[in-house]
Order: C-alpha cells, then sequence, then structure tokens
C-alpha cells in the first residue's frame, strides 16, 4: 500500500538547494502553459526560497527511500493554518500521495479550526483534490494573466461541523 511509504521529513537548511530544485521541476510545466511572470514559484529566487524555509515549517515528501515531492504549511493566524504549496513530481501525481499528505498535515496540526489555500482555477485536477479533502471554494479570486486565475479554499475542521450523508 503506497500510504504507509510515505513520510513527511521536516525540512532544514541544509535541504534548501534539493527542494529549491524540486519545486522548480514541478511548477515549469505550469509556468510555462500560464506564462505566469509574476506569481509562479519558477521565478522565485533561492534566496526568498531559503526565508520561507523559516516561515512555518516546510516538510520532504518521500516515498520509501526516494524524495517526491515537498509541502509548505505555516499559521495564518490563531486557529488557521495556511496550506501554501504542496509540491508533487508528475511521475508520482495520481497516486494518492498529495491526500495522505494532507490528512497527515491536519493530524500534526489539531488546534487549526480552519485551512486555507489558493490554487490555479483553471487546474481542474487540483481543484477536484481539494474539493474532495473537504475544501470549499470561497469568492474570492485574482486573475493573474489572461490564462489563469488564483482562487481561494477554505477548510474547516471535521470537529466544527458534521460530514453530509
Amino acid at each position: 500500500m503506497i500510504q504507509s511509504k510515505i513520510s513527511l521529513i521536516k525540512a532544514t537548511a541544509e535541504d534548501a538547494k534539493e527542494l529549491f530544485e524540486l519545486q522548480k521541476k514541478v511548477f515549469t510545466p505550469m509556468y510555462e502553459k500560464y506564462e505566469d511572470h509574476e506569481t509562479t514559484p519558477v521565478k522565485q529566487t533561492f534566496e526568498r526560497f531559503k526565508e520561507r524555509l523559516k516561515l512555518g515549517d516546510y516538510f520532504k515528501i518521500s516515498l520509501g527511500n526516494s524524495l517526491v515531492g515537498s509541502v509548505h504549511v505555516y499559521p495564518k493566524s490563531a486557529g488557521v493554518m495556511r496550506l501554501h504549496m504542496i509540491n508533487i513530481l508528475d511521475e508520482f501525481q495520481g497516486k494518492g500521495i498529495a491526500q495522505q499528505v494532507m490528512m497527515r498535515l491536519e493530524s500534526l496540526y489539531p488546534e487549526a479550526k480552519r485551512w486555507e489555500l489558493h490554487t490555479i482555477l483553471e487546474e481542474k485536477r487540483n481543484c477536484y483534490l481539494y474539493e474532495k479533502m473537504g475544501y470549499v471554494q470561497t469568492d474570492e479570486k485574482w486573475k493573474v494573466n489572461d490564462k489563469m486565475t488564483l482562487v481561494h479554499y477554505v477548510k474547516t475542521s471535521r470537529l466544527n461541523h458534521m460530514p453530509c450523508l
């Protein structure tokens, strides 16, 4: 079972270069598709990336002994966590890794009553994943360019509401 082989390992400053390169590799296809020169992680400087490692928690995602992605989360305010970025290498997408990572993150931060994230509206697979995981799209949207819109999602803690039957 793939889920039992997934590990979240807290990243350190020593991991910065490897994770920076992974981020570029994961986001390059979207950069080329949407031509987003302003907000893309591909254009982020290494110095800015290293600063982000100090904000909240940055985890390496491993499957067995292989690095397959990373995820960055941080507290936005009391009881509110932001899922800032989840990166899964293309060859490992569609295997349930992101779902497993998101469930594990929720268990690591039981104090979070609400989770928030932004994603690309045009990336239907991402929107489907987040909605499947209980996130709800809000009315907050930002048009980056003619090809790309960012959308805001929120999820409230399972303790705050009953699941739909």
